[in-house]
């Protein structure tokens, strides 16, 4: 796609934390929010739920680039076949880290990435094992006072003030904070772009901080 290509990528999503991860790998995307809801079927496991949330986002934006290519994510933690989402509460959040605790969970995010050249879409899910610390309750109050946990899904993170209290991952650390750049990289082979055409202006070490903000 040649030096275009940067220009012609776009991600569906308002997320900070998902532009940086993008812009730390060199690429500079357009963004355009989605405003799509962010509801989905009862009874739908949550690798199914974020696909069809990635890909209402992408077919959304999409409508209003053609030409372009379009990326949609969506992210949920599957705790024991239930998708935990954002909280709508801090007392929410309580009670989603009650049941963190100690334990595992699976951070699964969905990935559409639609080539409006083909009209091709591919969807995918990426999928990190986090592993969590028993915060106490002094450091969970802290916490959640902080408001840092109402605006991610599972209500914390591995990058601001939730990264004490998250032992370690197994897997793909880019897919926790919203966006997958290994998934991304064959997703994009797939559709003959190689990952590299994408990248424009080269990264710097000011740009490829993760930060801390919203994944959803």
């Amino acid at each position: 796609m040649g030096q275009d290509a940067a220009a012609a990528l776009v991600l569906a999503s308002s997320s900070a934390t998902r532009l940086r991860v993008l812009r730390g790998a060199g690429i500079d995307p357009e963004v355009i929010a989605s405003n799509v809801p962010e509801t989905f079927e009862a009874g739908l496991g949550t690798a199914a739920a974020v696909e069809v949330l990635a890909e209402r986002k992408a077919s959304a934006v999409a409508s209003q680039r053609p030409g372009a290519l379009v990326l949609g994510c969506d992210s949920l933690l599957d705790v024991d076949q239930v998708a935990f989402g954002k909280p709508v509460s801090a007392e929410h959040a309580r009670r989603m880290w009650q049941q963190l605790s100690g334990r595992e969970a699976t951070l699964c995010t969905g990935h559409c990435l639609i080539d409006g050249r083909t009209g091709r879409r591919l969807r995918a899910v990426a999928r990190t094992v986090v592993r969590f610390a028993e915060p106490t309750r002094r450091e969970l109050a802290a916490y959640l006072a902080s408001g840092e946990p109402l605006a991610m899904a599972g209500a914390f993170s591995i990058d601001g003030r939730g990264a004490p209290f998250v032992a370690g991952i197994d897997g793909d650390p880019t897919n926790v904070l919203g966006l997958s750049l290994p998934l991304l990289r064959r997703m994009l082979a797939d559709l003959g772009v190689a990952i590299t055409d994408l990248w424009g202006t080269p990264a710097r070490a000011d740009r490829a901080g993760w930060g801390h903000a919203r994944r959803t």
